[in-house]
């Protein structure tokens, strides 16, 4: 009944016969034009040198066209079938704004503005290439490699850092700072530095490449329980079976698919300590990851989405480009070394001498041990 009853005020308020021209002016409110850079990407980008291009845009030139033309082909983007209105933005400008709002810290209200488009496009343009790198790219770029001769070449690459045998890959967690998501307690996204995060689990090769992320856990969770949760935590045993292992700290717990290092209470033997040495110096290559992906895509300091999916995904489509850099030799120039492992040094008879194999049977009985001394607690007790 209400519809009806505007339905017929529209139409008689409309009608030639009862209304004015300045009537109608009243009801059809002109389109106002916002001042915006006009031209940018021509007038600018294409003046980049190589070197300020990657600057601006934290990754090569060449890895950016790749992106583009493989967005261009992809079903997220199709050529508008209609005429009329302002013209269609092109897959350039898609991808290029996508990895300008990614690379820099500034808001959705200035890269519209930069790039002369409106706040509504730029959100549409956003989720097409987030959809493009979640769903298209992803699946191909960031996975753990199955076949027998790419394992044993990611055991050669990490066992030429520091001598450690069949290691398949680093595992770790990170702090992704972001705002409340909407509709969430603060308390359970708060992590021990008391601000609000979610976390980012991190596999990787010894190039920094990833080989499976999974994020969108609370960071008040533990790193344990994040990979309990996570999709590959199910798998690992079987991935890295029969004699390949990950490198995790401490909060892991210690398997014979996923190594650790001894904890020092101050009555560490040598052996124990060069194990802990060779450990550290291999297993840094997840930190190195986490800065190198961090440093390029500045965004990740700090996401300001009011969900949580949207930060999720948006976390993965930064991984995937990282990947595709990584592949394609696109470097990120930042100091890594800074990572101090241990002053311990070794000459190469002594890296020679370490039998891994011991040093995991020396592990699983301490873990044994220290059960026994917990059970034999909980009796006296008792």
């Amino acid at each position: 009944m209400e519809a009806i009853i505007a339905n017929e005020f529209l139409n008689e308020f409309v009608d030639p016969s009862s209304s004015s021209d300045e009537e109608m002016e009243a009801v059809l409110v002109d389109r106002y034009a916002h001042p915006k850079v006009k031209g940018f990407i021509e007038r600018v980008v294409y003046s980049y040198t190589d070197l300020e291009f990657k600057n601006n845009f934290r990754i090569s030139r060449g890895s950016a066209e790749y992106l583009v033309e493989t967005y261009s082909s992809s079903r997220f983007y199709t050529d508008r079938s209609y005429q009329g209105g302002r013209p269609q933005s092109t897959a350039e400008a898609h991808m290029l704004s996508f990895l300008w709002f990614s690379a820099n810290k500034t808001t959705f209200r200035e890269v519209a503005n930069l790039f002369d488009v409106s706040l509504s496009n730029l959100h549409s343009t956003f989720n097409k290439v987030l959809s493009f790198l979640m769903e298209d790219v992803a699946p191909e770029t960031i996975k753990f490699h199955k076949e027998e001769e790419e394992k044993e070449a990611i055991a050669r690459e990490f066992e030429k850092i520091a001598g450690f045998p069949n290691v398949l890959g680093c595992i770790d967690g990170t702090y992704i700072t972001a705002r409340k998501p909407k509709g969430k307690i603060r308390s359970t996204y708060t992590n021990r530095h008391d601000s609000v995060s979610i976390t980012l689990q991190g596999i990787c090769d010894a190039n920094l490449r990833f080989l499976d992320v999974y994020t969108g856990i609370p960071s008040k969770i533990p790193d344990s329980r994040v990979l309990k949760l996570s999709f590959i935590g199910s798998e690992l045993q079987n991935a890295c079976a029969p004699k390949y292992h990950l490198l995790g700290d401490s909060a892991y717990p210690l398997r014979e698919y996923l190594l650790t290092t001894f904890r020092d209470y101050g009555n560490m033997c040598e052996r124990e300590k060069k194990y802990n040495l060779k450990f550290c110096q291999t297993c840094v290559k997840i930190e190195n990851t986490f800065v190198v992906l961090k440093s390029r895509f500045r965004q990740l300091m700090r996401l300001d989405f009011h969900n949580v999916e949207t930060m999720a995904k948006f976390i993965i489509a930064c991984c995937t480009p990282h990947n595709i850099c990584i592949a394609r030799n696109d470097s990120c120039d930042i100091d890594i070394d800074h990572i101090n492992v241990n002053s311990y040094e070794l000459t190469q008879t002594e890296i020679k001498s370490i039998d891994f194999r011991v040093v995991l049977i020396i592990v699983l009985r301490r873990v044994e041990y220290n059960v026994l001394l917990m059970e034999e607690k909980n009796v006296n007790k008792k």
